[in-house]
């Protein structure tokens, strides 16, 4: 009875989650080990000559970087916007440039009462006002107006960007042999412009249209005689690349 008793109280005593943890741990101390040993292989081969004290040293630095990438997320800061290139500055000085030797052609003539330089975001707007280039309900040419579409030619022609020649007219109604519609008036103008322009001053015609808006676009209210004088006129408009933004030029606003 002894015996058998003796032999159940060991059995007993014989936990099977003790071995259980104990094989846990090892396992855990073997991996480590094994870490231990890649870590230490790595850079055996790339500091060889480092004392032991110094590779315990990178090890544990490089086990902490390894540990801190798994655990941090990382965060992208948005891109800084490009800096313009040396071209984006240098088509900013030209257009500038171009904008001012225009205001200064509508100084020089004494113009400045109908003719306006408009500097936008991606273009420059030369407002030519009646009468300075047709006279009413026509679209003829005055004999003044080559004088100031060739001076003003000869500026533009420093660019090859695309260039518009809007024609614009009150609200009065048209009805002529002619001229149909304000839309054909406008529309005239703006042609015999850039028929002046390529046939008289050599500009392209390969970047340059004619539009014609009629009196659907005013800068004024058709309620007085002052206001349809505004109305009714040409507007040359020198387009840049997108993005690039002109100082302003200083130039005096129409009344």
């Amino acid at each position: 009875m002894s015996s058998h008793k003796k032999k159940h109280s060991v059995e007993e005593g014989e936990s099977p989650i003790g071995f259980v943890m104990f094989g846990d741990l090892m396992s855990q101390l073997l991996c480590f080990f094994i870490l231990l040993f890649v870590f230490a292989s790595q850079f055996t081969a790339k500091n060889e000559g480092s004392t032991y004290e110094d590779l315990l040293k990178k090890i544990s630095e490089s086990f902490k970087k390894s540990v801190n990438e798994k655990s941090v997320t990382k965060v992208v800061s948005p891109k800084t916007p490009q800096k313009d290139t040396a071209a984006d500055k240098k088509e900013d000085k030209v257009e500038i440039k171009i904008a001012k030797e225009i205001k200064q052609i509508i100084n020089d003539e004494k113009l400045t009462e109908y003719a306006d330089v408009i500097i936008e975001e991606q273009k420059v707007r030369i407002v030519l006002q009646q009468p300075i280039l047709f006279d009413s309900g026509q679209a003829e040419l005055k004999v003044s107006a080559p004088e100031i579409l060739s001076l003003i030619g000869q500026v533009i022609m420093k660019t090859k960007n695309p260039i518009d020649i809007e024609g614009h007219t009150d609200s009065d109604p048209i009805h002529t042999d002619k001229y149909d519609s304000n839309w054909d008036l406008s529309f005239a103008r703006s042609y015999a412009v850039i028929k002046y322009f390529v046939k008289n001053v050599g500009l392209s015609p390969l970047n340059m249209h004619a539009i014609g808006y009629g009196e659907y676009r005013p800068i004024a209210p058709n309620d007085s005689l002052q206001n349809k004088a505004k109305n009714r006129r040409i507007e040359i408009n020198l387009y840049f690349k997108e993005g690039v933004k002109l100082k302003v030029v200083e130039n005096k606003t129409t009344s």
